[in-house]
């Protein structure tokens, strides 16, 4: 039985801890009902370069981040009567070490009232979000063959978009 150097394992935990990181959802399929009417929601998740991902040593690799609920955000009542063209709103959760949501912050310049009544849905929404903790393992190697491990829950961030329109004259709200 070969054993992998602790340096190789670290290296595809590592990789492995990316891979389920940077996990994108697969491409809608064409069969794929278009949003329910009722305000059900789904949303994007928005790609962010690599300088606003940690940068974890090569001794470490993460896992969790993962949301566990996702209330949808509302369509803002006060606006259905209005007819308003589609909007997309744009926020920035961020995620505390317990995996609950700790602020909702819009990534939309705009100081129109009722876009900030939108991003105000979205943060009503979003705040109620939980995920799995993020958790950093670093891995030591006394030299040995020893290896201990530490792990560290930490805070991070996802960037979203939401899409609210009426079709219809139905309020729905979709990915961005």
């Amino acid at each position: 039985m070969a054993v992998a150097s602790p340096f190789a394992r670290s290296v595809a935990l590592l990789g492995a801890g990316f891979l389920a990181a940077c996990a994108a959802s697969p491409p809608p399929r064409a069969d794929t009902p278009p949003p329910a009417k009722d305000g059900a929601v789904s949303v994007d998740l928005i790609p962010t370069s690599a300088s606003g991902q940690y940068k974890l040593k090569t001794s470490e690799h993460a896992f969790g981040a993962q949301p566990i609920e996702r209330p949808p955000p509302a369509y803002p009542a006060a606006l259905i009567a209005a007819g308003l063209p589609p909007v997309v709103v744009r926020v920035k959760a961020i995620v505390g070490e317990n995996g609950t949501v700790t602020d909702v912050r819009s990534l939309d310049a705009t100081t129109d009232p009722r876009h900030a009544a939108f991003v105000a849905a979205c943060r009503d929404a979003v705040t109620r979000w939980t995920y799995s903790p993020m958790v950093v393992v670093e891995e030591f190697d006394d030299g040995k063959g020893n290896i201990s491990q530490v792990r560290t829950p930490k805070a991070f961030s996802q960037d979203y978009a939401f899409r609210f329109e009426l079709v219809e004259g139905k309020p729905t709200v979709s990915a961005g």
